[in-house]
């Protein structure tokens, strides 16, 4: 299928974000094998049921100051330095260092600083509206919104998925509903969003702007467990 953006309005130009690609897809890549998916989740899980979570925040939604959940999202954080995660966040990186060149004009893996992480699950009911990682609405003179730059230091963001989306969530390591909708890339054709539906493993890249709208759609039943990591183009080029 061929997709297009629904070009956000933003609030201001970047200035600090590299040159991305105006490529309207996200391609998947596996990255971990259902061995290791398995051994990170059972980690995840047992923190998760020793009670190490915690509620996430956010400042995503329009008007919100780092309120926690707020109807806007409802996973919950674990420690992305629990011993084990490492070799998560090792596969997540190698990957983005090799794939950053397909994205972002003059920019290497050698560019790529990374500033930020979260170990994130899901299970049912949990969710996330639609956001984009470096940014949030805020109201115009007009009287409508725009998207503002608020964590400027984010220019890429890649997630690995530990668990399987399925049609039943019916076992530790698989989950249903819960679905990664990019509202942003819609097909050209049909106007429907691009969904992506994964495997154990499965890792995504992409700008960590407007561009890249996105949202979790509720968790049915199981385990929506997931890594997460922002980097900084240290040498970056001006965007669009």
């Amino acid at each position: 299928m061929n997709f297009r953006f629904i070009a956000p309005r933003l609030a201001t130009q970047s200035k600090t974000a590299p040159a991305w690609r105006d490529h309207a897809h996200v391609p998947v890549a596996r990255v971990l094998d259902a061995s290791r998916c398995r051994q990170l989740a059972d980690l995840v899980l047992t923190a998760h049921e020793a009670g190490q979570s915690w509620p996430s925040r956010t400042r995503y939604a329009a008007g919100s100051d780092w309120n926690i959940n707020n109807g806007f999202r409802s996973s919950k954080n674990l420690p992305p330095s629990m011993e084990g995660l490492a070799a998560g966040y090792d596969a997540l990186d190698a990957y983005a260092r090799t794939a950053v060149e397909s994205l972002a004009d003059g920019v290497s893996g050698q560019d790529l600083v990374a500033v930020d992480e979260q170990c994130l699950i899901y299970q049912q009911g949990d969710h996330i509206g639609e956001h984009a990682d470096d940014s949030a609405l805020a109201p115009t003179d007009e009287g409508d919104a725009a998207w503002q730059v608020i964590k400027p230091e984010r220019h890429l963001v890649g997630i690995t998925w530990l668990t399987t989306q399925t049609d039943d969530g019916a076992d530790r390591y698989t989950f249903a509903g819960g679905t990664f909708r990019f509202n942003s890339l819609v097909d050209a054709e049909t106007g429907q969003p691009l969904d992506i539906r994964p495997a154990a493993g499965d890792t995504i890249l992409f700008p960590a702007n407007p561009w890249f709208r996105h949202e979790v759609l509720p968790v049915l039943a199981g385990n929506r467990i997931a890594l997460t990591r922002w980097w900084k183009v240290s040498s970056p080029a001006t965007a669009h």
